[in-house]
């Protein structure tokens, strides 16, 4: 059993559905309208007890047949008295169930029947990275709550798992589950989304999207609600603030300073006409720029200039230079 969240007629309210099995297809089926406030069927006996009323329990067993009283619990569990939720969460992690390791041959069922785009989600949910590496190096139990479930009921996990996403990483999370480096070559694709074509990235997540429509619910003349929240997350954000770009800059920038270094005043200070230049700016336009302006247009100079990328390493080095002489200027 799970708790879908659903909306009708424009307010979110709670269904108890399962997951059955329909001909060669698991699908979800309803068992109890709980309403908008699972809440209400949580009964306070005192103290920092509490259960799920009985009366519940009584029409979900003569619908559905015995009920799992400690299934039942974990699902109602987000929405007990925070107080109370605080209070017993120690007690509560301190129970844990017994499990057995997977068999080999049911890591192999798992990693055969769980789709690529939900192996990807819960990756980037679990350890945050863009770069994850073939799917067949993902460990099977990491996948395992996927398995014999229905797609609402995979969509829905989903849903309540990605609440852990800061506003700065919702556009990486779907760039990484749609899996759209692929489509691009170089380091940059799997670290540095944000540098590549934008209007190329928007074209290749489109066109995921809508493959995905068609594979997990068979949609082809509109999007599934389930899959309208991954185009919300893409083109309403933006990707997070990167630093590898400037690390990769510095790090260059100590190389070739330590490498050529010369005694303090064997090299004159870079002038502001010759800074000015590198950067191909007026000094009035200095003068309209803050620092996060000229950090962006370092960024796109360094990209175009770095050595690792065809560029000339005297020029990297100089725009490293004039760089910090203009930011003296604006500092």
């Amino acid at each position: 059993m799970y708790l879908a969240k659903v909306k009708k007629e424009g307010q979110a309210t709670y269904v108890l559905r399962e997951s059955v099995k329909q001909g060669e297809q698991l699908v979800a089926r309803d068992i109890f309208d709980i309403g908008p406030c699972p809440g209400a069927w949580i009964d306070y006996p005192g103290g920092n007890a509490w259960y799920v009323s009985p009366d519940l329990e009584s029409r979900i067993s003569t619908i559905a047949g015995d009920v799992d009283k400690n299934q039942l619990e974990d699902l109602f569990w987000p929405f007990i008295r925070p107080a109370i939720r605080r209070a017993t969460q120690t007690f509560r992690q301190r129970s844990f169930k017994q499990y057995k390791p997977l068999t080999r041959t049911q890591k192999e069922t798992i990693a055969r029947q769980v789709h690529a785009f939900d192996k990807r989600r819960a990756h980037f949910l679990k350890f945050g990275n863009m770069d994850q590496g073939p799917l067949v190096n993902m460990p099977a139990v990491l996948f395992k709550q996927f398995h014999n479930k229905s797609r609402d009921e995979i969509e829905q996990r989903f849903i309540y798992q990605e609440r852990v996403l800061r506003q700065k990483d919702l556009k990486s999370y779907v760039y990484t589950a749609l899996d759209l480096h692929r489509f691009f070559k170089g380091f940059m694709a799997r670290q540095m989304p944000h540098a590549l074509d934008q209007d190329k990235v928007e074209a290749f997540f489109i066109q995921e999207l809508c493959q995905l429509n068609k594979e997990l619910f068979e949609l082809t003349s509109q999007l599934h609600e389930y899959l309208i929240r991954y185009a919300v997350m893409f083109f309403d954000h933006t990707y997070g603030d990167s630093v590898l770009l400037d690390d990769m800059a510095k790090d260059f920038q100590f190389r070739q300073r330590s490498r050529w270094y010369k005694a303090p005043g064997a090299t004159p200070q870079l002038g502001l006409s010759q800074a000015l230049k590198i950067f191909n700016l007026t000094a009035k336009a200095l003068e309209s720029m803050d620092k996060k302006d000229l950090t962006r247009e370092f960024r796109r100079l360094a990209r175009e200039h770095h050595p690792d990328r065809g560029g000339s390493h005297d020029m990297f080095v100089e725009l490293g230079n004039a760089y910090e002489a203009l930011l003296e200027k604006i500092s």
